[in-house]
């Protein structure tokens, strides 16, 4: 996969970015300076193309997702990140998982169906995608979502389910609750920011 990474000092945390739908590995760059701007980043581009835009699976229409694509990517995306962590010297469980929208629903997949060692993320405008295959416990992760009242694409029962999910796993679940739709707001990278320092 096409990725972007840059090393940030030894005190700095460790950021793992994947973008949403028709973003790069360059849509999150900023939003991660501003919460540690001595981070070292990885920045994965989702290899699904929809008309032009990025993705990382594939989809039928809306919120209407191809599973098999669904599998096939997870896997891809963490065979990528255990390589690119290995060829650079980074534990797996240093990083903490940026994701947003489309990035956001295949970190969530991947913590609650592959055995990931990673132990934070913060998931903006995420959804459950309806797969819920596994029952190992997710006790060591923390995470954090933000969901918002009024999203036209992520319904409240979709955020839902996935809370739920991960509480039924024993993960630590830190919920943001706005009003801004699908967008990505500074009051909720100012909550993101607060939460990160305190880890």
């Amino acid at each position: 996969m096409h990725y972007l990474f840059e090393k940030g000092t030894p005190n700095g945390k460790k950021l793992l970015l994947l973008h949403g739908t028709g973003g790069d590995e360059t849509s999150l760059l900023e939003i991660a300076r501003f919460l540690d701007e001595e981070a070292t980043l990885l920045s994965f581009r989702g290899t699904v193309q929809e008309s032009g835009m990025n993705r990382f699976f594939k989809r039928d229409g809306l919120n209407q997702f191809d599973l098999v694509s669904l599998e096939e990517e997870s896997d891809r995306l963490l065979q990528s990140i255990i390589a690119v962590s290995e060829e650079k010297g980074i534990p797996i469980e240093e990083w903490v998982i940026v994701g947003y929208s489309n990035g956001a629903n295949i970190a969530a997949h991947i913590l609650l169906e592959r055995h990931l060692a990673i132990k934070q993320a913060i998931l903006l405008h995420p959804m459950s995608l309806g797969v819920d295959t596994q029952d190992f416990l997710l006790s060591d992760k923390e995470l954090w979502l933000s969901v918002s009242e009024n999203d036209p694409i992520v319904s409240e029962e979709a955020s839902n389910q996935l809370i739920q999910q991960l509480k039924n796993r024993q993960a630590s679940v830190t919920i943001a609750t706005t009003n801004s739709g699908h967008q990505i707001t500074m009051n909720e990278i100012n909550q993101t920011k607060k939460w990160l320092n305190e880890r």
